[in-house]
């Protein structure tokens, strides 16, 4: 599924990478927290669109999400 990044170029088109070199962000987390945050419009329209389940499932977006969860908040509430 990763596949390696061809050039530094396509490196620096990473939105993650943009926020961490930016100085927007200050750590991977945070730069993806901030990422997932600017996409949600991005996300609800992918939901709404045809897209198969499986072309869903492997959507960057998606995978990124996944790999979050929602465990620290659902933890930050007990």
């Amino acid at each position: 599924m990763n596949r390696p990044i061809d050039s530094r170029s396509e490196l620096e088109e990473d939105p993650v990478v943009r926020l961490l070199l930016t100085g927007q962000a200050t750590t991977v987390d945070e730069a993806e927290e901030m990422y997932l945050d600017a996409s949600m419009p991005e996300v609800l329209r992918l939901v709404g669109s045809n897209l198969s389940d499986d072309a869903l499932s492997n959507h960057p977006l998606f995978v990124l999400l996944r790999s979050h969860g929602s465990r620290g908040w659902e933890d930050s509430i007990l």
